[in-house]
């Protein structure tokens, strides 16, 4: 070991995974060594800044391998509503929002699901123009798949004007006397479109914003999965990480339907050192075309692009993979495309004769174990289906690659939370649901670092020598404390490159570039 002088040292705690060691030391931005804090301190220098631990724990960062970023961001900023159970917390909490908003200014409410409702059904326009009787409000369901509207928000879009024409695949639902309900599928991006625009400041704060939130839970890095992503997205995240609005390492998938601008996109991700994650399939409401997915697939392959397949459903998840195996034989022999990694986003539902399929195309599945903690409710009204959801445990033994995301904003981004969920299998109304899929502690911290980076193909999500310097200080050992404990859990400090980007209690301009690190 040579004498170099480290930039920072982590000193006197526990190091996930190395027993024998007690602190980690930190050189321009990657993990040094770690050890006895006796053995390093031949490396301390005059300029070395110390973090004593005092007994907290020193974990990879976590990587999001599936998040919605801006959608979060506008979540962040807005009325979030998850947490509401009836109907009645459901509309108090859109009353308070109106009273914070000035008449006439748009509401963007999230997170309402009539399924885990108590009252089994999303608010009617009547009660949401009760509770919001001067604003024009979008309610966005918890999926991002629908929208509730009040009345002016319907008198604002035009949605009853006697020409009004509903973009491609929409349903207005309408009552028996064919009014508007308010509630809407398949008119998300339309809507967003007719919103009042962000400005370019706004954009930024609310990227800000967004970015110390997940630094709060830990994350340092991100793969954003959202399927309209083009090249403009692509410059637009460039822009908030030169910026430093987002602090976290970036990368995007790019909307199957965009393949035709994927140079441009990879040019502006270059530009922006960003990565581009590969293309998103997403399927209509009518499910996936498979007619054109093949050849879709295939020309992305040949791109060297990985793919990645939303599959919450039986049919979706037989349709990707339908696609998949015709094309993984239609370039066999190209070797860009054998280079490329396939993936199933979700895996909601996935039957036993299904995960022989999986491993013959080499698919990972990125799933979403904290679904079973927020939306168990939810499922616990089809025990048929319990067996296959969400599965992890007989995944790993038949060798299917793991990795997990948030969803955010679907769900919360926490993987703490998803992390005990995977764990425990326990919903938040206390249900356990398919305990025989329950993982142990390590692999499930697993799925947001060492599995993720594999994935994410970073240096990161290790304690090694070398790797990435992108660290979270937890205030216990994880491994230790029972999953009820983990999903409660604080993080005290997150690092990205051995840079401080957030300390619990700290504002977050003493976590930016210019400011010391403390020191004891």
């Amino acid at each position: 070991m040579t004498t170099e002088k480290v930039d920072l040292v982590l000193h006197e705690g526990v190091i996930l995974g190395h027993p024998e060691s007690d602190s980690v030391a930190i050189l321009d931005g990657r993990i040094f060594a770690h050890g006895k804090f006796a053995d390093l301190k031949a490396h301390i220098g005059p300029r070395t800044h110390l973090l004593k631990l005092q007994g907290r724990s020193v974990v990879p960062g976590f990587i999001d391998s599936h998040v919605h970023f801006l959608e979060s961001a506008s979540a962040a900023t807005g009325a979030t509503l998850w947490r509401c159970r009836t109907l009645g917390d459901l509309l108090g909490e859109l009353r308070l929002a109106a009273g914070r908003t000035p008449p006439g200014n748009w509401i963007r409410a999230f997170g309402c699901d009539e399924t885990l409702l108590q009252e089994r059904r999303g608010p009617t326009r009547a009660e949401l123009d009760q509770s919001v009787p001067k604003n024009p409000l979008r309610l966005r369901h918890q999926t991002l798949h629908a929208s509730w509207l009040n009345s002016r928000a319907i008198k604002a879009l035009g949605i009853e004007d006697p020409a009004f024409k509903p973009p491609e695949g929409a349903v207005i639902y309408r009552d028996a006397t064919g009014r508007a309900t308010g509630f809407v599928v398949g008119m998300e991006q339309w809507i967003t479109s007719k919103l009042p625009l962000v400005t370019a400041a706004e954009a930024e704060a609310r990227a800000r914003i967004m970015s110390r939130e997940l630094c709060a839970v830990g994350v340092t890095a991100f793969t954003d999965a959202t399927a309209r992503n083009d090249a403009a997205q692509v410059s637009l995240f460039g822009g908030f990480v030169s910026s430093g609005a987002i602090c976290q390492r970036v990368a995007l998938m790019l909307g199957a339907r965009h393949l035709d601008s994927a140079e441009s996109a990879f040019a502006a991700a270059r530009k922006a050192n960003l990565r581009i994650a590969g293309a998103k399939f997403l399927p209509g409401r009518a499910g996936y075309d498979r007619r054109t997915l093949r050849s879709a697939v295939r020309r992305a392959l040949s791109l060297g692009m990985d793919c990645a397949f939303h599959a919450t459903e039986i049919e979706e998840l037989d349709a990707a993979l339908e696609a998949l195996e015709g094309a993984r034989a239609d370039t066999a022999n190209d070797p860009r495309a054998l280079a490329a990694v396939v993936r199933i986003e979700h895996g909601g539902v996935i039957p036993p004769d299904y995960i022989e399929r999986l491993r013959a195309v080499g698919a990972w599945v990125v799933t979403n174990p904290g679904f079973i903690y927020y939306r168990g409710a939810k499922y616990a009204e089809e025990p048929g289906l319990l067996p296959h959801l969400y599965r992890l445990r007989s995944l790993a033994e038949a060798g299917i690659p793991l990795a997990a995301g948030t969803d955010s904003p679907v769900t919360p981004a926490r993987p703490l939370a998803a992390i005990a969920a995977a764990i425990s299998r326990t919903a938040l109304e206390g249900m356990q649901l398919g305990a025989e899929e329950s993982i142990g502690a390590a692999e499930a911290f697993s799925l947001f670092n060492a599995e993720a980076a594999r994935l994410a193909r970073l240096e990161a999500g290790t304690m090694r020598p070398g790797a990435l310097a992108d660290l979270v200080v937890l205030p216990a050992d994880p491994l230790r404390v029972p999953p009820a404990d983990l999903m409660s859990m604080a993080v005290d400090i997150t690092l990205v490159g051995g840079r401080i980007v957030y300390e619990r209690g700290r504002p977050a301009v003493a976590n930016s570039a210019s400011a010391d690190l403390l020191s004891s």
